[in-house]
């Protein structure tokens, strides 16, 4: 019985694999059929084809999400639309649990300190050149940010970092960076700045006037402003 298989249907494709399956040679299979799919579709550059990955009562890791997306992304016109399995793993369950808490925080990082925290974050603080504050959630800073953000971490891109951002050395999104000095455009001195992922999958800017057509689901659970 193969490890992986490929098939369509109304809302597109979707690739199986064997949760009986040893993990490896399911990888060797998954990526023998990306490579078989690439090159049907090479003749199509601006055509990606997008697909889900069903796990059934596998819960994949982000390690084992994260070697899949490697193979997707050599690819170049190959999407990973989702990832769908039957159960919850251990790390999605604290997630769920975490993504539901603010943490406030009122302190300096300063240049070389890493500060991670779960959940969303309230900043007030300070964030020195070479300081970095991590969070696999949302950011709501007030306070003054000269080094690095990341939210979403590690690869989270429907998470949003707003307030005012125009010194900071970087904005992380889950995979994506920005590095604020390299803009052409001067990124916004506006504590109402949005910084998110848009549908080209590169960091967008915007106004927290818009954060209802940025992310609806953010919109619908803060209650609307």
């Amino acid at each position: 019985m193969k490890s992986v298989m490929l098939k369509g249907s109304q809302t597109g494709f979707q690739v199986t694999i064997n949760d009986e399956a040893d993990f490896q040679q399911a990888v060797q299979e998954f990526e023998k059929l990306m490579t078989q799919l690439a090159t049907k579709n090479q003749d199509a550059a601006e055509s990606k084809i997008e697909f889900t990955i069903l796990s059934g009562n596998r819960a994949l890791s982000a390690d084992q999400k994260q070697r899949l997306r490697n193979i997707v992304n050599q690819a170049g016109n190959l999407v990973i639309k989702e990832f769908k399995a039957d159960v919850m793993s251990n790390d999605e369950a604290y997630h769920l649990r975490d993504e539901n808490r603010v943490t406030i925080i009122d302190q300096t990082i300063r240049n070389g300190q890493d500060l991670r925290v779960k959940g969303d974050v309230l900043f007030l603080g300070s964030i020195h050149q070479g300081g970095r504050l991590i969070t696999n959630g949302n950011l709501f800073s007030m306070g003054k940010v000269k080094g690095i953000v990341h939210v979403g971490f590690p690869v989270d891109e429907s998470k949003l970092a707003i307030g005012d951002f125009h010194e900071a050395q970087q904005v992380r999104i889950g995979e994506q960076i920005e590095i604020i000095a390299d803009q052409r455009q001067p990124v916004s001195a506006d504590v109402r700045t949005v910084v998110h992922v848009n549908d080209l999958h590169s960091i967008g800017y915007s106004n927290l006037d818009n954060i209802k057509a940025i992310s609806p689901k953010f919109f619908s659970r803060i209650g609307g402003i």
